[in-house]
C-alpha cells in the first residue's frame, strides 16, 4: 500500500509509526491548530488571488469551503494518523469538498514548515497579549495597595529572619518593580514574536510571484522574517516568550511564598479571605492556601516547558526539524496559556490581602529588627566606629533574648553591661534615645530619600509606577487594536470573497 500524502514514498507510514508517533501528536494538536489554520488560510487565498496566482472562481469556491470548515469546527474531521499531521488531515478534508483541482491550489507557494512555525507565532502572540494584559491588571493593585498600606509598619525579612522594619505597602511596591520589569522582558519580546515566517516555504522561499508582506499585514504581523531558513528553523522567539514568562512565574511563585507564610498561625501578620482558599476532608478548622500553592507551583511547570524547549534545540540542524518544532514545543503552550489564566488569581490576591496591622507591630518592636538603627545612634552619638557599636548591639540582643525580653525591653543597663563586655567600659545614650533607636515607625522614616520604606519615598515611588503602568498601558492597546483590525479587515474581506463568484 503506497503513502496517501505522497507520489514518492513507495510504503504506506507503519502502523507501529501511526499509533505510537502520529496519532497522538494529531489528537494533541488538531483542535488548537485549526483556528490558526483558518486564520492563515484566509490571508494565503486572498493574497493568491490578488497576486492572480489563482482565479476569482477558485479563490471564492476555496473561500466558501474554508469558512463552511471554520464553522463546522474540529467535529467534522475523522482524524487519520495515515495522513500525518493536522495540515494534512485538513486539506484531505477540504480536497474532498471541492475537488484536487480546487482544494488542491490552497497550498501554492507555501509549505507545512512556514505554515506550522506561522501558527506558533500566531498562537504566542495571543497569549502574550493576554499575560500582559493580566499582568497590568496585577501591577495596578501592586501599586493601588502599595499606596493604601504605605504607613503600616512590618518587619523586613533576609534569609527569613528579621532584619529591619518595612512598610507593607514598600514590601508590594518592590514586587511591583519586578513585574514591571517582567512585563518590560515580555514587550520586548513582542517585537520578535510578532513577525510572520508566511511564504518562506520550506527553507528557500517559493518561485511563485506570492507577496510575503501582504500577508503578514492581514495578519496583523509587524513585518517579516526576513531569511526564508532562519523562519522555519527557529522558535527562538516562542522559546524566549517562555523564558520571559518563566521570570514573571518566578516574581509571582515569591510573592505567594512571602503570604504563604505570612498567613501561617505562627506569624498571622495576613489575612486572606475564604473565597480563595480549601478545606480539608478530615480536618474542620482547615483553611489551606491553595491558590498560593498554586501560583507557587506555576514555576515549576513553565521552567519544566523552558527545560524542554532549549534541550530539545540544542543539536537541532539550523533548518526545520520536528524534534524542535514539535518536541521542544511539546510543553510549551499548555504552560503558556494556564499561566495566562491565573493572572487573575495573583491579582485577586492581592486585591483581597489584608495587612494585620497589630500584629506586624507587635513582631517588629519585639524581633530584634530595630537593632540596626540602635547601632547607628550610637555612632552617631558617640564615640565607637560602627563595627564596635555592630559588636556592643549584638552582645546587647544576646543578653536580651537570655532574659525572655522582647527589643522594646532593652534598657541603657543592659547596654552598658553589653559595652563593657565589648570594649571594657559604659557608654553615654539616654534612655530617649534608646526608646527612639528601637521605635520600628522611627526606623522606617528615618530612612527617607534612599529608595527606602518612609512613606514619602514609597508614595514617590508609586507616582513613578503609575506613570510607567500607564505608558505601558498605551503600548499594549496601540498593539491589541492593531492585531484586531487586521482580523476584522481579513473577515470582513475573506467574507466579501465567500460572496463572489457564485456559480
Amino acid at each position: 500500500m503506497e503513502s496517501q500524502v505522497s507520489g514518492f514514498l513507495a510504503e504506506a507510514m507503519a502502523p507501529e509509526v501511526q499509533k505510537g508517533l502520529m496519532e497522538p501528536a494529531l489528537r494533541r494538536t488538531f483542535a488548537p491548530q485549526l483556528p490558526l489554520t483558518t486564520e492563515i488560510n484566509k490571508a494565503h487565498v486572498l493574497m493568491l488571488l490578488n497576486r492572480g496566482i489563482i482565479s476569482a472562481d477558485v479563490a471564492g469556491r476555496l473561500a466558501r469551503a474554508v469558512l463552511e470548515l471554520e464553522e463546522a469546527g474540529p467535529g467534522a474531521f475523522t482524524l487519520d494518523p495515515a495522513l500525518e499531521d493536522p495540515y494534512f488531515n485538513y486539506e484531505a478534508k477540504l480536497i474532498g469538498m471541492v475537488g484536487p483541482d480546487v482544494g488542491g491550489r490552497i497550498h501554492i507557494g507555501r509549505s507545512r514548515n512556514d505554515l506550522k512555525a506561522t501558527q506558533d507565532r500566531l498562537r504566542a502572540r495571543k497569549v502574550a497579549l493576554s499575560i500582559m494584559d493580566e499582568l497590568l491588571a496585577l501591577r495596578r493593585n501592586l501599586i493601588d495597595q502599595g499606596e493604601r498600606y504605605a504607613d503600616v509598619v512590618m518587619p523586613g525579612y533576609t534569609h527569613l529572619q528579621p532584619a529591619q522594619p518595612i512598610t507593607y505597602g514598600y514590601f508590594l511596591l518592590g514586587l511591583a518593580h519586578a513585574v514591571e520589569r517582567d512585563f518590560r522582558r515580555l514587550a520586548e519580546c513582542y517585537a520578535r514574536v510578532n513577525l510572520s515566517p508566511l511564504g518562506a516555504a520550506a527553507l528557500a522561499g517559493t518561485s511563485f510571484a506570492i507577496s510575503r508582506t501582504s500577508t503578514a499585514e492581514a495578519l496583523g504581523f509587524d513585518g517579516i522574517v526576513h531569511h526564508a531558513q532562519d523562519a522555519v528553523g527557529n522558535r527562538d522567539a516562542v522559546i524566549e516568550l517562555l523564558s520571559s514568562a518563566s521570570l514573571l512565574a518566578s516574581s509571582i511563585g515569591r510573592l505567594a511564598q512571602d503570604f504563604y507564610v505570612m498567613t501561617t498561625y505562627e506569624f498571622q501578620t495576613l489575612h486572606l479571605p475564604d473565597c480563595i482558599a480549601i478545606t480539608s476532608s478530615i480536618m474542620p478548622q482547615k483553611k489551606n492556601m491553595a491558590a498560593l500553592e498554586n501560583l507557587k507551583g506555576r514555576v515549576a511547570i513553565m521552567t519544566g516547558a523552558l527545560v524542554t524547549a532549549l534541550a530539545a534545540y540544542k543539536a537541532v540542524p539550523f533548518s526545520h526539524a520536528q524534534d524542535g518544532t514539535m518536541d521542544g514545543m511539546r510543553w510549551t503552550w499548555e504552560a503558556l496559556e494556564e499561566f495566562a489564566g491565573m493572572l487573575p488569581v495573583a491579582s485577586l490576591v492581592v486585591a483581597r490581602a489584608e495587612p494585620r496591622r497589630e500584629r506586624m507591630l507587635e513582631l517588629a518592636k519585639a524581633n530584634f529588627s530595630t537593632v540596626t538603627d540602635l547601632a547607628d545612634a550610637l555612632v552617631r552619638e558617640t564615640t565607637l566606629s560602627f563595627r564596635e557599636a555592630h559588636h556592643i548591639v549584638g552582645r546587647v540582643v544576646r543578653l536580651a533574648m537570655a532574659r525572655g525580653l522582647k527589643a522594646e525591653e532593652i534598657t541603657t543597663d543592659l547596654l552598658n553591661q553589653a559595652a563593657r563586655e565589648t570594649v571594657g567600659h559604659d557608654i553615654r545614650f539616654s534612655a530617649d534615645a534608646l526608646r527612639d533607636s528601637l521605635d520600628p515607625a522611627r526606623a522606617v522614616e528615618g530612612r527617607a530619600g534612599t529608595g527606602s520604606p518612609a512613606r514619602s519615598d514609597v508614595l514617590g515611588m508609586a507616582e513613578r509606577l503609575r506613570r510607567s503602568l500607564e505608558t505601558d498601558r498605551q503600548e499594549l492597546t496601540a498593539r491589541q487594536e492593531r492585531v484586531a483590525k487586521a482580523k476584522a479587515r481579513l473577515e470582513a474581506d475573506f467574507a466579501d470573497l465567500a460572496r463572489s463568484n457564485r456559480a
